[in-house]
Parts: C-alpha cells; sequence; structure tokens
C-alpha cells in the first residue's frame, strides 16, 4: 500500500486558483471593508459574485445538477485559501457548502434537483443557503437585553444554592422554541432564529424546528427547506461582531411561515451522517492560521532589534517553528478528515478532532504572531490585530470545543480500545 501525502495536479491547480482570487481580490480590500462600522454595509457582493463565478459555491454540487462535482478535499482546499484572505468570507462558502451536504445526504432526488440547479444556473450568481438553528431560546442562548436582565434578576449564586445543585426549571429548559404546527399539506413555522450565516443574504434556508408545540427539542426535532424570500419570513438584528465581519450573521424571524411537507427533510434523522461539515470549519482557521505564520516570518525578516534581525534570535526562532509545526499538524488533519469524508465510509470523528484543533491552533498561531509584531501588532495598520480577531471565534464556533469534545467525541473515544 502506498501512502500519498501531495495533492493531484488538478487539486493543486484548485488550490492555486483560491489563493489567486484571495490574494488579488479579497485581501487588498478585507481590512478595509473590516473597519466599515456598521455591520449591514460591510457585505462585499461583488468579491462574492466573483468567486461564484468562479464555482467556489458550486464545489459539492454533483455535475449532473449543473455543479463542479468536487469532494470535500477539494472544497476544504478552497475554503482554506478564501480564508487566508480573510476568515469571515471563507465561513460564508463554509457555512453554505455545510448546508449542501446536508441536501446531499438527506434530501429527496426531487429537493436536490430543485435546490442544486437553481445554486449552479443563479443567474445573479448570488446563491448561498443559510442554516437557522442557533435560538435565543429560554436556557442557553441570549441577546444583550436578555443578558442584561438576567443579572439584574439572577443575582449571585447563594450557598444552599450550591448544596441544592440548582438547575434551570424544566419548563425553562427548552433550548428550540420554534415550532412548526401541522396543517393539512404543510407545516407553518413560527419562532426566531440568531447569529445566522448569511441571513438577508442567502436564497435558501434549511431550517431546525420542533413539530408540535408540546414536543421536546430532540425527538420532535425537523428539518425544512425554506425559500428565503418566502412569506412569513422576515430578518431582524444583524450582529455587529468582533471579527469575520465580511460574513453577515442576523436574525432570522418567521411567522407562520407556510411549507409544504414536500420541503422536510424527511429521512434527516436516518442518513448515515458522514459529512458533519465541520472540517471545513478546520479549512478556515487553518487559513487564518497560515497567514499569520506568514505574516510573522516575513517581519521576523526586516525588523531589527539588538543588532540583528530578529529572526537570528533564539526565542524568535522557538516561536517560528512552534507556530510551523501547528500550521502543518492542523492542516493534515484537516485533509484527513476530508479524505475520510470522501470515502463515505461512516461516521468521521476526525471531523471533530480537525475543527477543535485547528480552531485551538488559530487562536495560538495569532497570538504569537502578535507577540513576534510586538507593539505593532496591536495596531490596525498592521494585519495581526484583524487575524487575531478572526481567529479567536474559531473555539465557539459552529460548537464550542467543549461541547464537541464531550457531546461528541468521548462518546465515540470510550466505545474504542485504540484511537487508530
Amino acid at each position: 500500500m502506498t501512502i500519498d501525502f501531495s495533492l493531484s495536479p488538478e487539486q493543486e491547480a484548485i488550490r492555486s486558483l483560491a489563493h489567486e482570487f484571495a490574494d488579488k481580490e479579497i485581501k487588498p480590500r478585507a481590512a478595509e471593508l473590516d473597519r466599515i462600522s456598521d455591520p449591514a454595509a460591510i457585505f462585499p457582493w461583488d468579491i462574492y459574485e466573483k468567486g461564484n463565478r468562479l464555482g467556489f459555491n458550486k464545489t459539492l454540487i454533483p455535475t449532473k445538477y449543473g455543479g463542479l462535482g468536487l469532494g470535500e478535499v477539494e472544497t476544504c482546499l478552497v475554503v482554506e485559501e478564501l480564508s487566508w484572505a480573510d476568515g469571515g468570507i471563507g465561513s460564508t462558502y463554509f457555512v453554505h457548502a455545510m448546508q449542501l451536504l446536508t441536501l446531499g445526504e438527506s434530501g429527496t432526488e426531487e429537493q436536490k434537483a430543485k435546490w442544486f440547479t437553481a445554486c449552479a444556473n443563479d443567474p445573479e450568481e448570488r446563491f448561498f443557503m443559510s442554516l437557522p438553528w442557533t435560538e435565543h431560546g429560554v436556557a442557553g442562548n441570549l441577546s444583550p437585553r436578555d443578558f442584561a436582565a438576567g443579572r439584574m434578576d439572577n443575582g449571585p449564586i447563594l450557598p444552599h444554592e450550591w448544596a441544592m445543585h440548582r438547575t434551570v426549571p424544566p419548563a425553562e429548559q427548552r433550548e428550540m422554541t420554534t415550532v412548526a404546527i401541522e396543517d393539512g399539506d404543510d407545516w407553518l413555522i413560527s419562532g426566531t432564529k440568531r447569529f445566522i450565516t448569511s441571513a438577508g443574504r442567502s436564497k435558501l434556508l434549511l431550517t431546525s424546528a420542533r413539530k408540535g408545540a408540546e414536543s421536546t427539542d430532540g425527538a420532535g426535532f425537523g428539518l425544512f427547506l425554506i425559500p428565503a424570500d418566502a412569506p412569513g419570513v422576515s430578518y431582524g438584528h444583524i450582529e455587529d461582531k468582533m471579527g469575520q465581519r465580511l460574513m453577515q450573521n442576523a436574525e432570522v424571524i418567521f411567522d407562520n411561515c407556510r411549507v409544504p411537507k414536500s420541503d422536510e427533510f424527511t429521512n434527516y434523522r436516518t442518513a448515515p451522517r458522514v459529512r458533519g461539515g465541520d472540517v471545513e470549519v478546520a479549512a478556515v482557521f487553518n487559513g487564518i492560521a497560515r497567514r499569520a505564520y506568514e505574516e510573522a516570518l516575513a517581519y521576523s525578516r526586516i525588523r531589527y532589534k539588538g543588532g540583528a534581525r530578529i529572526v537570528f534570535h533564539q526565542a524568535m526562532q522557538m516561536a517560528l517553528c512552534d507556530m510551523a509545526i501547528k500550521v502543518l499538524t492542523s492542516r493534515m488533519l484537516m485533509l484527513r478528515a476530508a479524505w475520510e469524508n470522501d470515502q463515505e465510509r461512516g461516521f468521521n470523528a476526525y471531523n471533530n478532532m480537525a475543527k477543535i484543533y485547528s480552531s485551538d491552533v488559530a487562536v495560538d498561531v495569532t497570538s504569537k504572531a502578535m507577540q513576534v509584531f510586538g507593539g505593532y501588532g496591536y495596531m490596525r495598520d498592521f494585519p495581526m490585530e484583524k487575524l487575531y480577531r478572526d481567529a479567536r471565534l474559531g473555539p465557539i464556533y459552529h460548537a464550542t470545543n467543549e461541547m464537541m469534545m464531550v457531546g461528541q467525541l468521548i462518546p465515540w473515544l470510550a466505545a474504542m480500545d485504540t484511537i487508530y
């Protein structure tokens, strides 16, 4: 058996195309766009349209529907290179790709033919998918006003409450308040989703809801395809984020939105769930980490201190080596996860590992790279300030790393005698 870690000529061509686009179209403008104060005015449609014309939003669509028919390895290469120039743009493509995977795995032939074709042949080249999943909820997700009210209402934890290990009352534990009510051949969906990537910009929503007012978050869960401009769909607050500002996140509000039952994913719970999209998250943060390393290396070659360029200082050499090792290790794990997904052999724990490791690496590498720049790294005139903000999303993105370890990785590891 031969193990080959090199990219094929076709994969290298795709990577080079994405990098050239990122270098020429995204990198020169990303910092300027990031500084726009109004989050509603940042989204760079002209950049996204050019990327879509190159096929970056069609990599996972089978050729029979007009897509490129590529796999997750190629998609990760594209997302990584776009994220090298801007993490927000890379994340927009990651979220879209994740929904294409879910549609391909769980959708009916009619659903796939309709929406894959719509994306591949969109005359505006503005077709993105969103995943309205996260909510205000009543137990976990808080808006700023909820946070302020909670601080006033709840106050400190008292000693007797520690002894009782007080929990949230069952009636208040529900995380998903969006509900789908059956109405003949349709569902009527009402509720509000928060932090939704590309909300107000995408053309198709893959929306979660509880089926029935009394159903639980888990057993009564449903997933529905809803056109973004459907009656009963509106958009609320656009998030003003710390980083990744070229990706738009906003509220999606459903008010008795009528959805035909034919637009529900009826086999979502029984689909093999080979692909979860976590590896595309890894691609985003690998791109950010690699850019930070490259910027730090370039700075160390020209900055003088103590009579020599700082690259000749031993402490700097150790920092650069540590960054390089982590970036390369993270990328290898990402490619392994993507390759495993493309083999379609079942549950792939490398997905979770790649997301967790790459996001932690991105935070660590951007922090070390800022240290290399010294005080200049803290200034907005230099690239590290933005790269650090973009990287910091990683450990809390998609699902927090702690949630993924406890909820997904540990059950798998505990059932295995070895990790390979």
